[in-house]
């Protein structure tokens, strides 16, 4: 199952992990503030809502480049192990990755990234009960 038709799997992957990558690099400084802010929690969930938002997008776009019956779930595993791989090396340089980011927006990044992933793994499994 996860191994079948590994090519736009592989693809998909890579391209949402650049996308995401990319939106904190130009606009991180933006819409990350330090934890300990006031205003942390409501612009985290935002980010959040918005990120959920955007990965029901690219898995419903997925499913029509991979019909098997498992896409999306095989999408978030093979898209989350790729991107936690990727993103341990962009934050620990993340001088180089995000050189417009304090300590505390490293810090806000990377509590937004835990919870993205906890994303990308649920919600193909929430898109395959709805599907049954």
């Amino acid at each position: 199952m996860l191994a079948r038709n590994l090519k736009w799997t592989l693809v998909f992957s890579l391209a949402i992990w650049v996308a995401a990558i990319s939106f904190f690099i130009f606009f991180g400084h933006v819409v990350l503030i330090d934890p300990d802010q006031e205003g942390f929690l409501l612009r985290f969930l935002l980010l959040e809502i918005m990120t959920g938002v955007a990965l029901y997008g690219v898995m419903l776009i997925y499913q029509r480049c991979d019909h098997s019956k498992d896409a999306v779930i095989k999408l978030g595993i093979w898209g989350s192990a790729i991107g936690l791989f990727l993103d341990s090396f962009a934050i620990w340089h993340h001088s180089i990755f995000l050189p417009n980011l304090s300590n505390g927006q490293v810090m806000a990044f990377t509590i937004w990234l835990g919870c993205a992933y906890a994303l990308y793994l649920m919600i193909p499994v929430w898109m395959r009960r709805v599907k049954n």
